[in-house]
C-alpha cells in the first residue's frame, strides 16, 4: 500500500529552505535599498564644495575698498587708542603682541582669511572646516539644535548653521553661521586689530559658492570694542593642483616671548635682539 503522505528529499528541503531564506530577506533587502536610495537624495541636496580652497586675495576686503585705504576699523576711543600704540610701538621697532607667534591659534574669524589652505567636509548634521595651520577644524553644527547652556570657550568657539536654498532648485547653495563661546587672546588679522576684552565677540557668516573656482564668506562681527557690526567679505580660490602638508607652528618658531620682550632665536639657541637697544641673551651650559 503506497503511502499518501508526501514525500521530502534532501534536495526539496534545501530548496524549500533557500526560498524561505529569500522570501525573509526581501523585506530587509527592500529596507536597505530604500535607505541608501534615502541617502543618496539626501546628500544631492548638498553643495558641492569639495576641493582645497585658498585665500583669493591678498588681503581681506573690508568696507568698500579696504579700512587701509579708507580709513581705520570701525573701533571705539579706548580700542582705537589700543590699536594706533601698537603701531606706534611697531614702527619703533617693538613687535606687536601677535598670539601666533607664539603658536596659538589664529581664532575665528581670522582663521576663515584662509591664509593657508582648507577644507569643507559636508554631513546633513555638521560641517566641517580642516584648517591646513596647525591642523585645526572647525564644526559648524546644522543638525538644528540650540544653543547650549554652557560650553567651554575656544579659540574658533561654538558655530551653529542653517543650509538656505536661495536660487529655489533643490539645492543647498548658502551656509549662515553664527559663532559664539570665543576666547582670547585673538587679533582680526595682520593689521593687529583687537577684540574686546570681554571675549563675548559674535560672529556671522553667509558662506556661498560665486562659481566653479571662487567661494565668498561674508563674515560679520559684533563685539564691543566696535562702534557697531564690522561687515567683511572674503574670497577663496579653488587650487588646481592639491597638495596638503603639514604646517606645526612650534616646529620651526624662532620667536619667544620673555615678558613684554620679543626675542629671535638662533641656531645655537641665542637670543637675538629685536630691536635697537634690546640685549643680547646668550643660553648657559
Amino acid at each position: 500500500m503506497m503511502n499518501s503522505k508526501p514525500s521530502f528529499t534532501s534536495k526539496t528541503v534545501f530548496t524549500g529552505i533557500v526560498v524561505l531564506s529569500l522570501g525573509a530577506c526581501a523585506p530587509e533587502q527592500s529596507a536597505d535599498m530604500q535607505a541608501a536610495g534615502d541617502a543618496v537624495e539626501t546628500q544631492m541636496q548638498y553643495p558641492d564644495w569639495r576641493g582645497q580652497w585658498n585665500q583669493h586675495m591678498q588681503r581681506l576686503e573690508w568696507p568698500t575698498n579696504g579700512y587701509e585705504v579708507d580709513g581705520p576699523p570701525p573701533l571705539t576711543a579706548e580700542y582705537m587708542a589700543r590699536w594706533e600704540e601698537t603701531h606706534a610701538r611697531a614702527d619703533a621697532g617693538i613687535p606687536p603682541d601677535e598670539p601666533t607667534q607664539r603658536c596659538l591659534p589664529q581664532g575665528m574669524p581670522r582663521i576663515m582669511k584662509a591664509v593657508y589652505p582648507m577644507e569643507f567636509i559636508i554631513t546633513p548634521e555638521t560641517t566641517y572646516i580642516y584648517a591646513e595651520w596647525n591642523s585645526q577644524f572647525r564644526r559648524i553644527y546644522t543638525d538644528g539644535r540650540d544653543w547650549p547652556g554652557y560650553t567651554l570657550p575656544s579659540f574658533n568657539g561654538y558655530s551653529i548653521g542653517e543650509w538656505h536654498d536661495q536660487d529655489g532648485d533643490g539645492t543647498y547653495d548658502m551656509l549662515s553661521v553664527e559663532t559664539r563661546f570665543l576666547k582670547g587672546p585673538r587679533l582680526y588679522d595682520g593689521q593687529w586689530v583687537p577684540f574686546h576684552d570681554n571675549n563675548e565677540t559674535v560672529i556671522l557668516e553667509e558662506i556661498s559658492r560665486v562659481d566653479e573656482n571662487t567661494m565668498m564668506n561674508v563674515v560679520t562681527s559684533i563685539d564691543g570694542a566696535l562702534t557697531g557690526p564690522w561687515e567683511v567679505t572674503q574670497y577663496y580660490g579653488r587650487e588646481e593642483e592639491v597638495i596638503w602638508q603639514e604646517y606645526a607652528c612650534a616646529e620651526n618658531n624662532s620667536q619667544l616671548r620673555l615678558g613684554d620682550e620679543w626675542y629671535f632665536i638662533t641656531e645655537d639657541g641665542s637670543l637675538e635682539p629685536t630691536r635697537e637697544g634690546q640685549p643680547r641673551l646668550v643660553p648657559e651650559f
